[in-house]
């Protein structure tokens, strides 16, 4: 088998080395922060997608080529693999002659420096074998893929955060408002001897109370316990004794 890679494989190498770059290149672009005016990224952005495109088209054109270094590859591998077993079998073989007695110290050196040389030799071209089958696959899954548009890769500009708008007041925002300013005005009157609280004209839920007529006349429930009459329930003194009607 050839010691190097031939002619084909090494352009479709350089090619999918320079398409890594211009993939790498545009990730740190989205990347990075705005050290330069918008439009110069932009400018640059595009010359990278256009690389990258032009790059990945002329990968195309050595799909085929790619699909034969392939199966060339793998029957490589294949024959390589056999060599490592026996190379490893021969270093196998060396050291128990060697334990054995077989060699003396001067002939162990070399024959085992041998043994080791020839099983290195073979591990790397498995190793170069199994890179270059690892990179044509590569193209190969390129080519079946769909290209996408550029924009996919780079990435959409991110949209400004939108301003938070001011939350619409509601009939019953502005209901809580006007109570908590007419609850502090209604605390009780000092001069109020009943100490009763002045009522609101409506209700939390929006319902208006019936109007109270001033001129009506005022149940009286509460009772003198000294004199029998009866008494306004918000009184403290009995309107004819004069009695403490709260201690009663």
């Amino acid at each position: 088998m050839p010691k190097g890679p031939s002619k084909s494989a090494a352009a479709i190498q350089r090619l999918l080395e320079e398409r890594r770059q211009y993939e790498a290149w545009l990730a740190r672009i989205t990347a990075t922060a705005d050290s330069a005016p918008e439009h110069v990224r932009t400018r640059v952005r595009a010359d990278y997608e256009a690389r990258l495109k032009a790059v990945t088209e002329e990968l195309r054109a050595h799909a085929e080529s790619a699909r034969q270094l392939i199966a060339q590859r793998k029957e490589n591998l294949l024959e390589l693999q056999k060599k490592e077993k026996a190379a490893a079998e021969r270093l196998a073989e060396t050291e128990l002659r060697h334990e054995v007695g077989e060699y003396d110290e001067g002939q162990w050196s070399q024959v085992h420096k041998d043994a080791l040389a020839d099983l290195g030799a073979v591990r790397d071209e498995l190793m170069d074998v199994e890179r270059d089958i690892t990179r044509l696959e590569e193209l190969d899954e390129l080519v079946k893929a769909k290209p996408g548009p550029a924009a996919a890769r780079s990435g959409a500009p991110p949209r400004p955060p939108e301003k938070p708008s001011e939350r619409r007041k509601t009939p019953i925002d502005e209901l809580a408002f006007l109570k908590s300013v007419t609850e502090d005005d209604r605390t009780p009157s000092p001069g109020r001897a009943s100490g009763a609280q002045y009522q609101p004209d409506e209700v939390l839920d929006g319902t208006p109370l019936a109007p109270i007529d001033e001129n009506a006349p005022v149940e009286k429930t509460l009772k003198c316990k000294e004199c029998g009459t009866m008494n306004v329930a918000t009184e403290w003194y009995c309107e004819k004794c004069g009695g403490e009607l709260a201690a009663m």
